[in-house]
């Protein structure tokens, strides 16, 4: 894909890890196993090495290696040329950089613009965050209110996209194990795939 078709899509998305970085405020209280660094990077006032470092470990190397890597400000990184765009997160945290492949860009073009997501193609996205996300409720896409709703939030994780007719019997519930649906019954829903055991938030 392009870098300028792949800027355009993956604009939408940083507009909306920030966001989303407001659930994460709201949710200030929650303690989890995340402590705001990965690999001994410090995350506040990262070079654009340490950025890159941090925005390509949010998925394998074989398919890092060759990702488009943006900054939170949309500007690139670094070039890529095999189809997936990774990101360095939301500031000042950077707590959830990701990688998505180009279904995803789609889903992330359509989520921020709240339009109608149709995968009419049938496609099956593939999306990374081995670093970990922030707080988000399971059941409404754009509840903020952590009083209301199922908070998770997920350490080391994929998410799928698939035909929502194929979700079947997978867990609407993120606390029953293993993978689980996300945002069901609205145009966003996905597979959420934890590689870690998923531990309910608490609250001070």
């Amino acid at each position: 894909m392009p870098i300028s078709r792949s800027v355009k899509l993956i604009n939408g998305l940083l507009v909306a890890l920030l966001s989303l970085s407001v659930m994460s405020a709201h949710a200030g209280g929650h303690k989890g196993g995340h402590d705001g660094e990965y690999a001994g990077i410090h995350k506040s006032g990262l070079s654009n090495v340490e950025k890159i470092k941090l925005a390509t470990a949010a998925a394998p190397n074989n398919v890092s290696d060759n990702a488009l890597v943006l900054d939170a400000d949309n500007s690139v990184l670094r070039e890529g040329d095999n189809g997936w765009v990774c990101m360095v997160g939301t500031p000042p945290s950077y707590e959830n950089p990701m990688c998505v492949d180009a279904p995803w860009q789609r889903w992330l073009d359509a989520f921020m613009n709240q339009k109608p997501y149709k995968n009419e193609s049938n496609s099956i996205g593939v999306s990374y965050m081995l670093v970990g996300d922030i707080p988000v409720d399971n059941d409404h896409p754009m509840n903020l209110d952590e009083s209301k709703g199922t908070w998770v939030q997920e350490g080391p994780h994929l998410m799928i996209l698939v035909p929502q007719a194929l979700f079947g019997d997978l867990p609407r519930n993120p606390y029953e194990g293993g993978p689980y649906v996300m945002w069901e019954g609205s145009d966003f829903a996905h597979i959420m795939v934890p590689l870690e055991k998923t531990t309910p938030i608490t609250y001070e």
